[in-house]
């Protein structure tokens, strides 16, 4: 299945513009917690995948002693984050790749297994179609440790998108696009960026996970309220984590997941082999 846009030339177009920068300067400060308390639980060597330019693995390499292998398909970012990190590249303590999971299993030898992967802020949604986002989460899996973990986040088709959701239907209809699938546009004065997203349900996302083998260790909201607000704003942090302690999970602007690489023992499905790296780029 052809993707119906480009998502690295796209994603290119974003980073260049530095629109992604302005719209997200910071991480989400309740996903990067969780990703902190996971690094000090399981170990230091972390996979951030769709790493951008950045705007977690600065602060993870500030905050903690990882070592970080960062992967994403955008060239721009790439370069963005190599610029930005450049003396945790010179330590050796980040090692920026282009590319995807597949990219990273072709390097790394069979010893070098990861403690810890992180596809925050619904990097995978934004993988095209169905069957790849499904072999990137096998990947993932297969270049984690026994009782490695990933932190996950998708976002809530309930609560996002409703009129692409609507116009998107038509290509759903003629198999251009998938169930749940839509293309939308981030714009900036003369600038539009068109976008690829997968939005999910919480019991697809679920059963996502559960499928390529991993179980789930525990289910909350990345966020409530629109991040590109909370990442800017003391004040809207502040009622985000208020409304994310009181409201039911349904209401999240965000899924976050966090789950373990399961043992043989523990799947109830076999998991499929990962795709080979071509098919992954």
């Amino acid at each position: 299945m052809s993707p119906p846009i480009s998502v690295a030339e796209n994603y290119d177009q974003y980073f260049s513009s530095r629109l992604y920068e302005q719209r997200y300067p910071r991480p989400n400060p309740s996903s990067l917690a969780i990703i902190i308390g996971e690094i000090d639980a399981l170990g230091k060597r972390v996979l951030d995948v769709g790493c951008g330019n950045g705007r977690y693995a600065e602060t993870l390499l500030e905050r903690t002693d990882a070592t970080i292998v960062a992967c994403d398909i955008s060239k721009e970012a790439i370069e963005g984050l190599s610029s930005r990190c450049s003396g945790y590249v010179a330590s050796g303590r980040l090692r920026p790749m282009l590319g995807d999971p597949a990219v990273v299993a072709d390097s790394m030898g069979e010893d070098e297994k990861f403690d810890l992967a992180i596809m925050v802020f619904g990097v995978l949604g934004h993988i095209y179609p169905r069957s790849l986002r499904r072999a990137t989460l096998a990947a993932i899996r297969a270049l984690l440790r026994p009782g490695g973990r990933i932190v996950v986040t998708v976002p809530n088709a309930a609560r996002r998108f409703a009129k692409q959701q609507a116009s998107s239907q038509h290509l759903v209809e003629q198999g251009q696009l998938e169930a749940g699938d839509i293309l939308y546009e981030r714009t900036s004065h003369d600038l539009a960026v068109r976008m690829y997203y997968h939005l999910y349900t919480l019991q697809e996302f679920e059963q996502e996970l559960e499928q390529q083998g991993f179980r789930l260790i525990h289910l909350t909201a990345e966020s409530i309220l629109p991040e590109s607000g909370i990442v800017r704003s003391r004040l809207l942090r502040a009622v985000d984590w208020f409304l994310a302690k009181i409201l039911p999970l349904r209401c999240a602007y965000g899924f976050l997941a966090v789950a373990e690489a399961a043992s043989a023992s523990d799947r109830h499905t076999e998991l499929p082999h990962p795709f080979a790296p071509s098919q992954l780029v």
